[in-house]
């Protein structure tokens, strides 16, 4: 027994539903990115070293959000939303954080890595095709 793809119909409002929901893993997805971006891995020898594993994250995951939303909608600026909703709340956490005195990104590479993979996996979807 052959087990393919079946297109389903969906209404607009399943559409809008499904890209909110999307929206709203991106936004979960970023906090927790920026929460564990300054995590460190202790050897049994006591030294710490960085371990910045939410940068690969946000690329897989921001990957994943983009080709998901892909099969809501075939316009790719609908379909980018989640990837939207992704880069303004990081930017959020950097105006938030310079106006409150909390430093929730830090100044340093960790973090320039973490909004470029999150941009370049939100946007290989769009350039690589299966």
């Amino acid at each position: 027994m052959s087990t393919s793809f079946v297109p389903f119909e969906f209404s607009r409002g399943e559409a809008v539903g499904g890209l909110l929901w999307l929206s709203v893993g991106a936004l979960l997805s970023l906090v927790l990115e920026v929460v564990y971006l300054g995590a460190y891995i202790t050897l049994p020898s006591g030294m710490r070293i960085a371990f910045p594993i939410t940068i690969l994250i946000a690329w897989w995951f921001s990957k994943v959000l983009t080709k998901t939303a892909r099969l809501w909608t075939p316009n790719p600026l609908i379909a980018a939303i989640p990837l939207i909703v992704w880069v303004l709340g990081f930017f959020a956490f950097l105006v938030i954080g310079s106006t409150t005195g909390d430093q929730w990104l830090g100044s340093n590479i960790r973090t320039v890595a973490l909004l470029f993979a999150g941009i370049i996996g939100g946007v290989w979807p769009f350039v690589v095709s299966k």
